[in-house]
Parts: structure tokens; sequence; C-alpha cells
């Protein structure tokens, strides 16, 4: 079994657990807990591989799948008896983004696409399973927010760095440790110290004064 195999295995059962979590308090069953993990952890490399006209990876190998419902029943259980932290919610989905990522980057990769088109994809596989689930959630995507601090920018940032580190000494289990690494710190220090990039702000935004506001007519 590869290194990068195991990764893989890593991110799906990460991202299945952030999706049971993400459940809490919508009042879903255990149906619908396995759909919020299932769709987390595989959303991102579906779209990837369909993208890239490759065999969804989960459809080529089943074990994938059980290890979503493992991920996802052990979660739904233990939820259910011990009081479960936002703390674990917040890094079982960075390290699903770190993992996932990586892994979408080093495929495409090895498909042999441009530089430019592995990181899209690093992004795009980060980032997809959690958009799915917070629009089965009713919740505008994280990701879009001001206040959800560096998630995308986490993903771009590790994508580069696998790519340089790959361009430097070739092909290393070591690139994707490191480069999951950088994202899954990145991720974590940008909630610790709310780092977020500029809000997009119109001329009209900046500069209008609202009715309220304006002094009184004499």
């Amino acid at each position: 079994m590869s290194f990068l195999y195991f990764l893989e295995h890593l991110s799906v059962a990460f991202g299945a657990i952030a999706g049971v979590l993400a459940g809490r308090g919508k009042r879903v069953d255990l149906f619908g807990i396995l759909v919020l993990g299932m769709v987390t952890a595989t959303g991102g490399g579906t779209l990837r591989d369909l993208i890239l006209d490759v065999p969804v990876f989960w459809l080529k190998d089943p074990n994938f799948v059980y290890t979503v419902v493992v991920a996802s029943c052990l979660m739904f259980v233990t939820a259910r008896y011990r009081k479960t932290p936002l703390k674990l919610l917040i890094f079982a989905d960075a390290a699903g983004l770190a993992f996932v990522a990586i892994v979408g980057t080093s495929k495409t990769l090895s498909l042999g696409h441009a530089g430019i088109i592995c990181i899209v994809m690093g992004v795009t596989s980060g980032v997809a399973g959690g958009i799915i689930r917070d629009v089965l959630c009713s919740e505008f995507p994280s990701i879009f927010r001001i206040d959800f601090y560096w998630y995308a920018t986490a993903a771009f940032c590790g994508a580069c760095c696998y790519l340089t580190l790959h361009l430097v000494q070739g092909p290393n289990p070591v690139n994707l440790i490191v480069s999951s690494a950088l994202i899954l710190i990145l991720r974590l220090a940008a909630l610790r110290y709310r780092w977020r990039l500029p809000e997009f702000r119109t001329h009209e935004d900046t500069h209008t004064v609202s009715e309220d506001k304006l002094p009184p007519v004499a």
C-alpha cells in the first residue's frame, strides 16, 4: 500500500467526521448523517476525477466507501454519548482539507498536467466537499465568507509547496507530509489569528452614506 493511498483514506475519514459534526443541531437521522459524511468526504475527489476524465476513485475502489461508513458511524455513536467540542470539528475539517488538497494536486501531477492545473485541481478537491455539505445543510458556503479565514488560501499554499518540492527533489513521500502539514498549520493559524483576504467592496459600498446618517434638512 502506497503512502498516497493511505493519505487518501485519511482524507476520506477526516472528511466524513467533519461532515457528521456539521450535522449537529440539524435534526438529521443516521441516513442523513451518512449522506453528509459521504458528500463531504468524497465530493471534492469525485469532482476532480470527473473533470480529469478518470475513473472516480471510490467507484474504482469501494474500500473508500467502507472508510466513510465506519468513520461516520463511529462519530455518530460517539457524539450521542460524549460532548463533541467545536475544536474537533475545526481540526477534522482542516485535516480533511489538507489531505484532500494534496492528494488532488499529486494525482493531477501524475497525469502530466501543467503546474497551474495541478494547483487548481488541488484547491478544488479540497473545498468542493465542504461546499456541497453546506448547501445540503441550507447554509451559505463557508469558503465564500470573510470570517472563514484562509480555507482555499491554505489549500493553494499547500499545493504550491507540493509542486515546489516535487521540482526540487522529485517524487517523495516527504513532499506529501510537508505540504499537508503546511495546509493544516496555515488553516489553524488563520483561525487562531483571524487571517483573511481583503473583502470585496465596490466604490459605492465604501463611499455611500446611508440616508439615516445624512444631516437633517433645514
